[in-house]
């Protein structure tokens, strides 16, 4: 199987690659597909990210989880002792005004929003960030492994939410590499398709 390293080079390319009017149609298809989920419908928390290096736009995900009610979150990394965690924080009303510059040219929440405990994340939605998914879930991101380390936490203190992924479909993909410590997302959702994992059929 192609290693990691050429397989980002190559789905940089491909999503590069795509027109402005085909991102906009594709993501305007994605945001009806993601919003018409139940898991969507019922999460009281949606923990998004903010899209950079070419990434599906997320924020009109954020700004209609906010007019929505529902608590907006975007984590942090975490420096220090706990180096390679993150942690989330909410944005009060979904106030994107509150970001500021952080590691790797990603913004995040100031240390005015609060940071989610535990019991906050109970059927929250989250979203999680790749360059490319497979059939399973599995995911191509960018080699941190923050994502992975709090899904994880989420899975081993048994906190039931909805790990979903959004991906053009130029980003889908039969199968990954995969490693031990990897975690497949629940759903992934392309311009074309809602795919839910763990062996559960796709919807056309």
């Amino acid at each position: 199987m192609t290693d990691k390293a050429t397989l980002r080079r190559y789905f940089t390319h491909l999503r590069n690659s795509l027109t402005p009017e085909g991102r906009e149609s594709a993501e305007s298809a994605i945001y009806e597909s993601l919003f018409s989920l139940p898991a969507w419908r019922e999460a009281p928390v949606i923990c998004g990210y903010v899209s950079v290096r070419g990434e599906l736009n997320t924020d009109p995900i954020l700004k209609r989880a906010a007019a929505e009610g529902k608590t907006v979150a975007l984590p942090v990394t975490v420096t220090g002792a706990d180096e390679g965690r993150m942690v989330f924080r909410a944005l009060p009303n979904g106030d994107l005004s509150r970001l500021t510059p952080a590691r790797f040219g990603i913004p995040e929440p100031n240390e005015s929003c609060p940071a989610l405990a535990n019991s906050d994340f109970a059927r929250a939605l989250i979203l999680v960030p790749a360059l490319a998914f497979d059939e399973n879930g599995y995911r191509l991101g960018y080699g941190g492994g923050y994502s992975d380390r709090f899904l994880e936490g989420m899975s081993r203190e048994g906190i039931p939410h909805t790990a979903v992924g959004l991906a053009f479909s130029v980003c889908r993909t039969e199968a990954l590499p995969r490693e031990p410590h990897d975690i497949p997302v629940h759903t992934v959702i392309d311009e074309r398709r809602i795919t839910h994992t763990h062996g559960a059929k796709s919807d056309p």
